[in-house]
């Protein structure tokens, strides 16, 4: 997986505090772990959700940028941090939450890596433990791939993403900022990314090899459909 460093001191600018996002992972917490006491996140970036996550919970997370962690030193001192990559990590500890938020889980490409991660996840989990993430849907993916790049303007910058369909279940993701140094200059920032498209049927198929209960939500919709850009799922440990 790649880190975000080419971008990560821009991140928060572009994608705000995600403090809806994050209220939304509390109440699958509160609904199916009322009795909780820790969440790790998984890819954490600059700490966005274990923010406000952190107000309720016993909170550690792991990331492999070095500019996202230290965004997220600053804004988490009491939390425990850690520069790794999701397929390496091993605590001492269990959780009785992870979670993998902003469709990490479509940057891994290798379904052997999927399988890694879910037996990450499993290893470090405590007893009636829940696993949290979500996924940029095919249907949203194609969307993309099919239109336009898309401008967002921050502050006096320019964030312009562009997403490209390169194989059947590939994406290309082109990431480009211009920062805004004086004048007409403005400084270019590039970072490329892949993820690729999983169907709620293969998703499903990893998960119930290993987890007992799996919960599938559209949380800007009563229920999942084919039509749906971002399903989370939770899952309970056997």
């Amino acid at each position: 997986m790649a880190s975000y460093d080419a971008i990560g001191k821009f991140y928060d600018d572009i994608m705000g505090d995600q403090k809806e996002s994050a209220k939304q992972i509390y109440k699958l917490i509160k609904k199916f772990h009322p009795a909780a006491q820790s969440v790790l996140e998984l890819g954490c970036g600059t700490g966005s959700y274990l923010q406000h996550l952190s107000r309720h919970y016993n909170t550690a997370g792991l990331d492999q940028s070095s500019v996202m962690l230290s965004i997220a030193r600053e804004k988490l001192p009491r939390t425990e941090l850690y520069q790794t990559g999701m397929l390496e990590f091993k605590f001492n500890k269990r959780f009785d939450v992870i979670i993998c938020m902003n469709d990490t889980f479509n940057h891994f490409i290798k379904v052997l890596d999927i399988k890694k991660l879910l037996s990450k996840v499993y290893e470090h989990l405590a007893e009636n433990g829940i696993f949290i993430f979500d996924i940029n849907t095919e249907h949203k993916l194609n969307t993309l791939s099919e239109s336009p790049p898309i401008i967002h303007q921050f502050g006096s910058g320019y964030f312009i993403t562009n997403v490209s369909r390169i194989s059947k279940d590939m994406y290309e993701w082109d990431l480009r900022i211009f920062e805004h140094r004086n004048d007409n200059y403005y400084k270019l920032h590039e970072q490329l990314l892949y993820e690729r498209s999983y169907t709620l049927a293969q998703i499903e198929n990893y998960l119930n090899k290993i987890f007992k209960a799996i919960k599938v939500f559209d949380l800007l919709k009563k229920r999942a459909t084919l039509r749906s850009e971002r399903l989370h799922f939770v899952c309970t440990k056997n």
